[in-house]
């Protein structure tokens, strides 16, 4: 029998382990469904948290609704969606990764699986101070625990596919802010030397 949304909920905050042995063979539609329904929550909450003047981990668009107004609350709720699709998307693409080199058995269905449900806590209770930075450190042992048990892998090989996703990650950061400085200096370079002024020689 197929879990409830507000089951899987429970279940991935209280009972990770169980809950995920229980959606083990569920399909890509209701993992999707489930990533859909806590995306729209956090967006609005995001939206909320921003327009009463708050920016919170796990809120990506509260900076934005902050400016105020309808607009910015709509503004929120769309950047929040956007950038939760993408994340979700990234981030299981690299810690796939991860559990390829480790040795992972199941498919990359189920590491996306193992980064849906990894979100739940931070998604719900992200906007709450001292609560939400908790919420996040549990939803990466959720998403461990969920490496563990879709891939049949061992704590320690699912702990390493984590760390192997985590340093790709930090790899690619530095590399970006790295071509970014570059760009910047080269940018900067060139709008010191236009706007140079050119020496004058006076002839005796």
């Amino acid at each position: 029998m197929a879990l409830s949304i507000t089951e899987k909920i429970q279940g991935f905050i209280l009972r990770p382990v169980e809950t995920f042995r229980a959606v083990r063979d569920e399909t890509f539609g209701d993992a999707i469904t489930y990533f859909v329904v806590l995306l729209i929550i956090n967006a609005v909450l995001s939206a909320i948290v921003g327009f009463l003047g708050f920016s919170a981990m796990g809120m990506p668009g509260s900076a934005i609704a902050g400016a105020g107004g309808v607009g910015a609350m709509i503004a929120a709720f769309i950047f929040a969606v956007i950038a939760g699709i993408i994340g979700l998307i990234v981030g299981a693409i690299i810690l796939h990764i991860g559990v390829v080199v480790m040795g992972g058995h199941g498919g990359f269905m189920q590491t996306l699986k193992a980064a849906v449900y990894g979100l739940t806590p931070y998604y719900l209770l992200g906007w709450i101070p001292i609560i939400g930075a908790l919420a996040g450190i549990w939803g990466l042992v959720i998403e461990i625990f969920g490496i563990r048990e879709l891939h049949d892998m061992t704590t320690g090989r699912a702990v390493i596919a984590w760390l192997i996703s985590l340093v790709i990650i930090i790899i690619i950061v530095v590399i970006l802010v790295v071509i970014v400085g570059l760009a910047f200096l080269a940018l900067f370079g060139i709008a010191s030397s236009s706007g140079a002024i050119p020496a004058v020689t006076i002839s005796p």
